[in-house]
């Protein structure tokens, strides 16, 4: 009897055990994973940008009036010109003679050329002795008259920028009586002219050629805008939008004459970018570089635009899609508590917080990639790093069998719609006739755009998009 009474007091005492036991486990808290607080890189190269920006060529008209020449030559060849005293005209001698500029020299333009009409007036002094009966008289005689000198000049730049003219004499036109008789005499003017203009020719041409080359100074002109636009500049203040150009080619078309205007157009090709936020570097070429003559000047343009995703937008949609979700595998579930996704070496970093079944955080990464047919970038090749792989393995393998991967993946889209209307609408505000500074505005539409491909920066996930259509630059006076 005492042995039956002792069998069961120890039965007693198993099932006690065991049942305490039972519950104890059943009350065990689940899985934690406080342990994994610091996500260890993929061990993989970087992801770089791959997306090289598009140049194109800005046109930059360039117009040079002739009045402005006008004004330069008549200043500079302004009153006598010429003077001599020991001139011959047949049997007169000594002859005296001055030459000033009369009324104001003219300008016009024909293709690549210039004409002058330099009018100029004369005066002649000569004297003739008369003698009879063993006595003589001299008389002295003054003579004007006013004749036009004509030339023409070709112009032309050559590669380190210096206009420069080569003029030519078409001859003289008169304009007052080319003969003059005085009591029996007539005196021939024509040789006179000839002389005069044999002798003033090269004098004209050289002051003729010096002023329009001081005139058209295309390098001095050109300085102070290739300075500018290498700067970079704001054009919106709300939200800051930076516009940097970076010139790598120059091109110069020929030089013709259009209504009163010598006109050519400087094609800068160059990268045109947008940036937000900071002002972006610079590298300044401060030397003008030799142009290239161009069969033809392309006038399509390319605005490099970068359309920007915050991280902080990024989590706060993934917030608005994950928390509150539940993932279910082999009887456990686990619920997402939270979410946040930054960037690391060009790789999407998904955090999530878990309670449930497994209370911890896990570390998703992956890579962008941009569907162009939704005009949405989602994460690809999702995987764990390798610390939250490490910490699954001792304490809740189950979830690295595809259970996370699989359910947060549809989540991982970032539709760019909205943001590319947002970016076209403000790329075409920036070009109506936006004034980048004194005088030199910048003026264009967009016709079109498409995303080049996308990153993940440490601010944002930014889309590489060319916005293409046309861009003028002008300087107005």
């Amino acid at each position: 009897m005492k042995s039956i009474t002792a069998l069961a007091n120890t039965m007693i005492g198993l099932f006690f055990i065991v049942t305490s036991g039972l519950l104890l486990f059943s009350c065990a808290p689940p899985h934690t994973g406080t342990d994994n607080k610091t996500p260890v890189p993929p061990e993989k190269q970087p992801l770089t940008d791959t997306v090289a920006p598009e140049p194109s060529v800005i046109n930059i008209p360039v117009r040079m009036r002739t009045r402005v020449i006008e004004q330069m030559l008549n200043q500079q060849l302004s009153g006598l010109l010429y003077s001599c005293d020991t001139l011959s005209l047949g049997a007169l001698k000594p002859v005296k003679i001055k030459v000033w500029k009369g009324d104001s020299i003219r300008i016009g333009l024909e293709g690549n050329e210039l004409h002058y009409t330099v009018p100029l007036r004369l005066w002649l002094q000569f004297s003739f002795t008369i003698a009879a009966l063993g006595l003589s008289h001299t008389e002295y005689q003054d003579v004007e008259a006013s004749l036009a000198l004509e030339f023409h000049s070709r112009f032309l730049v050559d590669t380190a920028w210096k206009l420069s003219t080569i003029t030519r004499s078409d001859g003289y036109t008169w304009l007052s009586d080319p003969v003059v008789k005085v009591r029996f005499l007539t005196i021939p003017i024509k040789p006179l002219a000839d002389m005069l203009l044999a002798s003033q020719q090269k004098t004209i041409s050289s002051i003729i050629d010096k002023q329009v080359s001081e005139a058209c100074n295309v390098k001095a002109m050109l300085l102070p805008l290739w300075s500018k636009i290498q700067e970079p500049t704001l054009i919106s203040k709300d939200p800051a939008i930076w516009l940097r150009l970076s010139p790598r080619e120059v091109y110069l078309t020929p030089f013709i004459g259009i209504d009163s205007m010598i006109i050519s157009s400087v094609g800068v090709k160059s990268v045109v970018e947008t940036f937000f936020a900071d002002s972006p570097s610079c590298h300044k070429c401060d030397s003008l570089p030799a142009f290239k003559i161009p069969t033809s000047l392309d006038s399509s343009f390319v605005l490099n635009l970068y359309s920007e995703i915050s991280y902080e937008s990024a989590t706060q949609m993934l917030r608005g899609l994950l928390v509150g979700q539940e993932f279910k595998s082999k009887g456990r579930e686990v619920i997402v508590k939270d979410v946040t996704m930054t960037g690391i070496k060009g790789y999407a970093l998904i955090c999530l917080d878990f309670i449930g079944s497994y209370e911890g955080r896990v570390f998703v990464y992956g890579r962008p990639e941009y569907d162009p047919s939704t005009t949405t970038v989602s994460i690809e090749d999702l995987d764990f790093d390798l610390s939250t792989k490490n910490f699954m393995h001792k304490a809740a393998n189950w979830l690295l069998h595809g259970v996370i991967i699989s359910s947060v993946k549809p989540y991982l889209k970032f539709p760019l719609k909205d943001k590319l209307l947002e970016t076209k609408l403000m790329a075409q505000k920036m070009l109506n006739n936006s004034e980048l500074s004194k005088n030199i505005f910048l003026s264009g539409s967009i016709d079109s755009l498409t995303v080049g491909g996308v990153r993940l920066t440490d601010k944002a996930i930014q889309a590489t998009v060319f916005a293409r259509g046309s861009l003028q630059l002008s300087v107005h006076d």
